[in-house]
């Protein structure tokens, strides 16, 4: 009789007992069904975000043209410009240039060029004594030089042509016939070039011309700048 009444108690105690977790799971459960709803469409916002950008990106390719040197290596052309010949005023200076492209970076190039010279102070100061001849004012000059392409880049035009540049600077030695004479000339200077196209080219040089001279009666060594544009073609 005891252990029938104590089966009794225990089975009602253990009934209550699995009655009131039943309550917590069912209350814990209703508690995190919100959360998990609420991380669940948060990923899939996620996931469309990472697969649609909000802001569509507007990129458009851009054709430009650039100009190239073909495998040419010689390069022939005109110039002209202005050649300030020491103590004889400055003048038009107008030549010719030719160049052999040894590699991308180095060439050698001969140029000629012609001018007049001017008036001395002296000259201009006591009328109508003259130093030199018309003849002898003819100012020609001839060199042979070394450049190195130090500085190649690129120059934009209306922001859709692409040109290729070269900075370069050259420097060597020749001969200028002034005044009666034929003199030893050293010279050296810097260009820049320009490359229209695969053949054609624009070149802007300064360059300085040394040679000793006697003329005015003093023995020195002049310094003759030159400033010069022209064009070239490759072949």
């Amino acid at each position: 009789m005891e252990n029938w009444t104590q089966h009794i108690f225990l089975k009602r105690l253990l009934k209550r007992r699995l009655k009131g977790m039943h309550k917590r799971t069912v209350l814990i459960v209703c508690l995190f069904l919100p959360l998990l709803a609420q991380a669940e469409a948060q990923t899939e916002v996620q996931a469309v975000d990472s697969d649609t950008p909000l802001i569509e990106p507007d990129v458009r390719p851009q054709v430009v043209d650039e100009a190239l040197i073909d495998t040419e290596n010689f390069e022939v052309g005109a110039f002209v410009g202005v050649i300030n010949i020491e103590d004889f005023e400055s003048s038009l200076l107008w030549g010719a240039r030719m160049a052999y492209h040894l590699s991308e970076t180095f060439f050698l190039e001969a140029n000629v060029g012609f001018a007049d010279g001017g008036e001395t102070s002296f000259e201009k100061l006591a009328g109508n004594v003259q130093l030199l001849s018309d003849d002898d004012r003819n100012y020609r000059y001839y060199n042979v030089s070394f450049g190195v392409n130090v500085l190649p880049g690129e120059a934009f035009f209306a922001g859709k042509y692409a040109f290729n540049t070269n900075f370069y600077l050259v420097a060597g030695a020749g001969a200028t016939d002034f005044a009666g004479d034929n003199r030893f000339t050293a010279n050296f200077g810097a260009g820049y070039q320009v490359l229209l196209n695969d053949w054609l080219a624009l070149n802007v040089v300064f360059r300085e011309h040394l040679f000793d001279s006697d003329i005015t009666g003093e023995s020195k060594t002049t310094i003759n700048s030159e400033i010069s544009t022209g064009l070239s073609l490759f072949f």
